[in-house]
């Protein structure tokens, strides 16, 4: 049976889907448009932007870890905790979430079928009080703000970072409702949710995970701005400890989260290179949904599991409790079984062309594959013991670094795979692919060596001359990994400018693309689509059409 057989019905009007309504041109258009596609763009440049600052961040700490510069890089403990706090929170509301949601919010609509992505004003809203939020937020740390200790600075500063995190973390919610809206409603008479595309499904998890764990951070962050009044605190203890109390969102199993798409793009990417059906593609996307199930990581709060000790010294007991070990361990099956289900959709296909999309898409779900590695090391009983001094070892730095690591190569991928649709250009393929073997290392090498550290015993804070003698010598490949980010981070950001300056010509479907953002010209028009779409009845419309064809 034919996979077309009759027009959709729009459902665009009942969800404010509009075109473009902006008229004019230049800074004006760049700041006006609700276009879907616009916004995308402007998301994934600021998020690269972002990265670059993050990744330099990554080597100033790494540098002041390992000594190498000789010389002391921050002047006090508390400066050099402001720049690893802000390493941490810029990783992931400034790059992880922005990238992935720039990329969906360009893509998503185009895959399911839509004239445009729900809420259209909602979403360039989004985009703008984020970017805003995101410049406060660099700024309050140069106003030496931060998120503890409350006596090494300045407690307006602090305020003003804790009111740009929520801004941020605002916009990004509402983003979110915008993308997982357009999964839900969107989709074209026919479609079911089991038949959009895995990269749209993959969003649509990670979409819900994010707006069901975010606004406990929000709720966290109240508290603290609450008790940074001058009154006596509220609820979570003494001001210094700020991030103690809302650090679960950067730790296991909350940090699986913001790399959900990692999945979807592999899932995306690697049945069409080697131009064969998704095999066993509802068990992929089971997998993905109980990836995200187990990434949930809001009730993970050390704040809720130390007992009537205020002043947080009794312990990280959340460490002790059977959930959290189950989470740890378990988390990595379900990125085994996507990883396992693609390469054997591949075995069956024809051999794939070694692309940059293929390889970013494979590549950043090993990446993510070792940072739940790494997760399971670190619940297994027979570390507890490393938790006994209180302190976050530096396995959760390895964690973190894993899967800003993965982001950034499945990015790399992502962007290469639909640079025609976002940008109308091919991305520059030796940079891209330059972005993602750099970005392999950055994670691999520093994110192993951060585990090996951690093992070791040093604290996740904590500087050359305060560990044990033979920590240093990972110090010093940590820093080195750090300096592989940077390196990406311009390697990703010169492929995505070729693409944007390019000037060719491009085919509507240049990869024999199997969804439907490849029926639509290169770049899209407003409106996407020059022709009503026919009723889709199959995960892969395109190569129905072409398999009936031949």
């Amino acid at each position: 049976m034919t996979a077309t057989e009759a027009h959709a019905e729009s459902h665009e009007s009942e969800l404010d889907v509009t075109v473009d309504d902006a008229t004019g041109d230049g800074l004006y258009l760049l700041v006006a448009s609700n276009d879907h596609k616009m916004v995308g763009r402007l998301w994934i440049g600021a998020s690269l932007l972002f990265l670059l600052v993050v990744s330099v961040l990554g080597v100033l700490n790494g540098f002041e870890r390992a000594s190498l510069s000789g010389i002391d890089l921050f002047g006090s403990v508390a400066s050099y905790f402001q720049s690893w706090v802000l390493f941490r929170t810029g990783g992931v509301f400034l790059v992880a979430i922005p990238l992935f949601l720039g990329i969906a919010t360009a893509v998503v609509p185009l895959q399911v079928g839509a004239g445009g992505i729900a809420f259209p004003r909602l979403s360039a809203a989004a985009f703008w009080a984020w970017f805003i939020g995101g410049c406060v937020h660099l700024a309050s740390f140069l106003a030496d703000g931060g998120l503890g200790p409350a006596d090494g600075t300045s407690s307006e500063a602090t305020l003003l970072t804790v009111t740009s995190l929520v801004l941020m973390i605002g916009a990004i919610l509402a983003a979110s409702i915008c993308v997982a809206t357009t999964v839900i409603a969107l989709r074209p008479s026919g479609m079911s949710l089991l038949n959009v595309p895995a990269f749209a499904w993959s969003m649509l998890v990670a979409c819900s995970v994010w707006l069901l764990s975010l606004p406990v951070l929000v709720a966290n962050l109240i508290y603290v701005y609450a008790d940074l009044q001058g009154r006596d605190p509220i609820f979570f203890g003494e001001r210094s400890r700020i991030w103690g109390d809302v650090s679960w969102a950067w730790e296991q199993p909350q940090v699986y989260a913001y790399a959900i798409p990692v999945l979807g793009v592999l899932a995306e990417i690697g049945p069409v290179a080697a131009k064969t059906r998704q095999v066993s593609r509802s068990v992929i996307f089971s997998m993905i949904g109980l990836f995200g199930a187990l990434s949930f990581g809001a009730w993970a709060q050390h704040s809720f599991s130390r007992g009537a000790d205020p002043v947080f010294t009794d312990g990280n007991r959340i460490y002790d409790e059977f959930l959290y070990i189950a989470f740890g361990l378990v988390v990595v099956l379900p990125i085994l079984g996507v990883i396992g289900g693609v390469l054997d959709t591949i075995r069956r296909g024809a051999t794939p062309k070694i692309s940059a999309a293929l390889l970013g898409g494979l590549m950043g779900a090993i990446l993510l594959l070792l940072a739940a590695v790494a997760g399971e090391i670190r619940v297994i009983p027979l570390w507890d013991g490393l938790h006994e001094d209180n302190v976050l070892l530096s396995t959760t730095t390895a964690q973190l670094s894993l899967v800003l690591a993965a982001v950034v190569v499945s990015g790399a991928g992502a962007l290469a795979w639909w640079a025609p649709k976002i940008f109308g250009g091919y991305a520059r393929e030796p940079l891209a692919m330059l972005a993602i073997v750099t970005g392999l290392g950055a994670g691999a090498i520093g994110g192993v060596a951060d585990l090996i550290s951690g093992l070791m015993g040093q604290p996740d804070i904590s500087v050359s001359d305060a560990v044990e003698s033979g920590v240093e010598t990972f110090n010093v490949i940590a820093a080195i990994g750090a300096v592989l980010l940077v390196l990406a981070a311009l390697a990703l950001i010169g492929s995505v400018m070729a693409a944007v300056t390019s000037k060719e010509t491009l085919p509507d479907d240049p990869w024999e693309g199997h969804t439907l953002e490849w029926a639509a010209p290169s770049p899209p028009p407003v409106g996407n689509f020059v022709e009503p779409l026919p009723v889709i009845t199959s995960e892969a419309p395109l190569l129905d059409e072409f398999e009936e064809v031949n």
